[in-house]
């Protein structure tokens, strides 16, 4: 049924148990209300970007060393703030055997940030592609019908063979569907759960409604 399943990464594979604004207050001793929207500009851009852009812009008092340190201690820190929700990796490995199909993720954000969670997280060992929009490629962030043709040509899929994964309506679901993908709008949580057989996965994914799930409930 899906050849291709895509998984946004933020708020789907993983969340995290730090706060992002005291974080960087701790880092750059200042509120990150003060800087957020040009903080974010930067760092939620199209085009190949790695986050420094957004250090540089915010602190351009800084030598380029504090920026790249400044950066470089957010980055792992923020990193090591991520935790992986139950089940996911046994969730991919389940849904991959069961279709046979391609497991990918696509996730907004600079380069060093993300891949430093994806690292992190030892994703590489449970996904066949993963990128985050500030790689060289995609080189674009979500929503964006186009990024997603990016992956169908990248990685020899239709677009009625797809399925996307994430916890955004506007950013991760409506697209794929106007893409033509099935997707699926999830929320993800580790409270205990009744199983969930992938039929009903399956039947959800043909739904407008949000699935509340706990990965590790998903059965054969």
């Amino acid at each position: 049924m899906f050849k291709t399943i895509v998984f946004d990464l933020d708020g789907t594979i993983c969340h995290h148990k730090a706060s992002y604004p005291k974080m960087f207050f701790e880092i750059f001793g200042e509120q990150f209300n003060k800087h957020s929207d040009t903080w974010l500009r930067h760092m939620l851009h199209n085009g190949e970007h790695t986050g420094l852009e957004a250090v540089q812009s915010c602190f351009p008092e800084l030598s380029p060393e504090e920026q790249k340190n400044a950066l470089d201690t957010f980055t792992q820190r923020w990193s090591e703030a991520q935790v992986p929700f139950t089940g996911i990796f046994e969730a991919m490995a389940l849904l991959k055997t069961n279709f046979g199909c391609q497991i990918g993720v696509m996730t907004n954000g600079p380069s060093q940030f993300q891949w430093a969670v994806m690292n992190k997280l030892g994703l590489s060992e449970h996904v066949d592609f993963a990128y985050a929009s500030g790689d060289p490629f995609p080189a674009e962030c979500k929503p964006s019908i186009p990024l997603l043709r990016k992956l169908q040509s990248q990685h020899n899929f239709e677009a009625d063979t797809a399925l996307f994964i994430g916890d955004n309506l506007e950013k991760d679901i409506k697209p794929a569907r106007e893409a033509g993908w099935s997707a699926l709008h999830v929320a993800p949580h580790d409270n205990k759960s009744e199983p969930l057989p992938l039929s009903d996965f399956i039947e959800a994914a043909k739904q407008d409604s949000l699935l509340r799930v706990n990965w590790s409930s998903l059965t054969a």
